[in-house]
This record gives structure tokens, sequence and C-alpha cells, in this order.
């Protein structure tokens, strides 16, 4: 009677978490930086309905607002001074120049929940004369 033996050997077992270790090196740095793009979606909404706070509150007061929560945004927390706010993976500012007719939103990533890109930051700068243009250091900021 022949001896039926199923199963792996050790070295059949040890090649299968190589290839898994490999493939997982090659996946994870992908992966992250996915969930920063998701993450700057976050700034981006927020930076959106601020710039639309920004319009409001000019139409009513004739100047933008150098104070986040004048703009009437209730889900974004304020942090500190009038000036800026945090949400969960960014802190905002905002901020206008001398004689009202622009403004900048600034998105800073935050170190509280930390990321591939902590203290990377997207701004949004608007000019009644130029519109508005986009820069920073995050790769999930939109092109100009």
């Amino acid at each position: 009677m022949a001896l039926n033996k199923k199963g792996f050997t050790l070295i059949e077992l040890l090649i299968v978490l190589i290839i898994i270790g490999v493939l997982a090196t090659l996946a994870i740095p992908q992966y992250t930086g996915y969930v920063e793009k998701a993450r700057a979606a976050e700034a981006l909404s927020m930076m959106t309905a601020l710039k639309t706070g920004q319009e409001t509150y000019k139409l009513d007061a004739g100047v933008y607002s150098t104070d986040v929560t004048l703009l009437g945004l209730d889900n974004i927390k304020t942090t500190d001074a009038l000036a800026t706010a945090a949400g969960q993976y960014w802190s905002y500012a905002v901020s206008n120049a001398v004689g009202g007719n622009s403004y900048s939103i600034v998105a800073t990533r935050s170190s509280k929940n930390p990321g591939g890109q902590t203290l990377a930051t997207i701004s949004l700068d608007y000019s009644i004369t130029t519109g508005t243009s986009w820069s920073g250091t995050h790769t999930g900021k939109p092109k100009s």
C-alpha cells in the first residue's frame, strides 16, 4: 500500500511568502498615493466651500473676510485665532489683500493624522482682475 502524502513542502510555502512580500512592496506605495489624493479631495471641497462663503460675505459686507467663522461653514472646527480652522486632515487659513479685491485660502496637511505629505500645502488665490489660481506643494492640488 502506497503512502498518500498531501500538503505543501517548506520550500513551496517560502516561495509563496516571497511572492506575497514582493507584491506588497509594490502595492503599498501606490496605495498611500491614492489615499493622499483622496484626502486632498477634502481640502479641495472645503476650499470651494470657503470660496463660496467669501463671495457671499463680500455681497453682504463689501469686503472679503479674514475670519473663517464668518463664512457660514458649520462643518469646520475653529482651532485658534480668527483666520484659521481645522478639518480632519487639513487646517485652513484665509486672508485678503489690502483693498479687498483678492483673497487667499491655504490648506496645510495636518500632522494630527500623518500621511505621506505632512505639512504640504494647497493654495487658492483669487483676484477680481485675474480670477482663480492654484499653487502649493501637495500632489493633490489642481492644475492652474
